[in-house]
C-alpha cells in the first residue's frame, strides 16, 4: 500500500477507508469528522407514511462498518472521538456504546451562532468512546464544553475544515508526544496538521484525491494553515 503523501510525521492514503484500515499499524487515537448527514426522505409525502427509526438504518449500518474496521487498529489505550450533530448523535451513539467500555458526550461551542430556526446553531457534538485502559494525559479539571471559533467561510479549503484550536483540545489530553492519530475521513488534513503541530504522528485516509492533495500541501507547511495570515481561531 503506497502512501499518497508521507513525511516524518504524516502519512496520507488515497482510498476508501474500509479498504485501507485493515492494513494500518496500531494507533493511539481515532479522531474523525465522518459524513453525518441524515438519509434523504424517501417518500414524496409524509402524511400517510410518517418518519420512522428505520429511515436511520443506512447511516447506522455504514457507521458500524467503519467502527468495525477501525477498532482493531486502535491500541488498548486508544480513544475514539467522532464529530456529529444532534440528529446523527442519536444514530452514532448506540454504535459507539456497543464497541467501547464507556461513552462520553462533548459539546463544541463555536462562540457564535450560524444558520437555523427558531434556534440558530452555535454548537456541534462529539462522541468519545473509551475503554478501561484508555490513555488520559490531561488535567482533572477539563470541562465537557470545548470552545473554539470556527474557520471563517472565506478561509476554508474544505467544506468542514476544523480549527486547530478545537482539534488540539482533543488531541493533547488523549495522547502523548510521539503517539499516532488516525483520521479515516481526513478531508483537507485539519486533524493531521493539528497532530503534527502538537508533536504527534498521524495517518489519514481520504477517498477524494483533490482533498488528498490539499491535505498534503497543508501538512507540508511549516506554519499554521489558519493562522499564517495573523488570524487567531481561539476564543477571546
Amino acid at each position: 500500500m503506497t502512501p499518497y503523501y508521507q513525511d516524518e510525521a504524516v502519512t496520507i492514503y488515497h482510498g476508501d477507508c474500509r479498504e485501507v484500515l485493515p492494513d494500518l499499524p496500531p494507533v493511539d487515537l481515532l479522531l474523525t469528522d465522518p459524513p453525518f448527514f441524515m438519509p434523504v426522505t424517501h417518500y414524496a409525502s409524509r402524511t400517510e407514511w410518517p418518519k420512522s427509526w428505520g429511515d436511520m438504518s443506512v447511516l447506522a449500518v455504514w457507521f458500524g462498518v467503519i467502527l468495525d474496521a477501525a477498532k482493531p487498529r486502535m491500541k488498548p489505550t486508544a480513544s475514539a472521538v467522532v464529530f456529529c450533530d444532534g440528529p446523527s448523535y442519536a444514530v452514532f451513539f448506540p454504535e459507539v456504546f456497543r464497541r467501547f467500555g464507556s461513552v462520553k458526550a462533548l459539546v463544541w461551542d463555536k462562540c457564535h451562532f450560524g444558520m437555523g430556526a427558531p434556534w440558530r446553531k452555535q454548537h456541534e457534538l462529539l462522541i468519545v468512546g473509551r475503554d478501561a485502559d484508555s490513555k488520559w494525559t490531561g488535567t482533572k479539571n477539563l470541562p465537557d464544553i470545548l470552545r473554539a471559533k470556527t474557520v471563517p467561510s472565506n478561509d476554508r479549503q474544505h467544506p468542514v475544515d476544523k480549527p486547530d484550536a478545537i482539534l488540539r483540545q482533543l488531541i493533547e489530553p488523549l495522547t502523548e508526544a510521539g503517539d499516532t492519530v488516525l483520521d479515516p475521513f481526513c478531508g483537507g488534513g485539519s486533524t493531521l496538521f493539528a497532530a503534527k503541530q502538537t508533536g504527534r504522528k498521524s495517518v489519514g485516509v481520504e477517498i477524494e484525491e483533490r482533498y488528498c492533495e490539499l491535505a498534503a500541501r497543508r501538512c507540508s507547511q511549516e506554519m499554521d494553515f489558519h493562522t499564517a495570515n495573523g488570524k487567531d481561531d481561539t476564543p477571546k
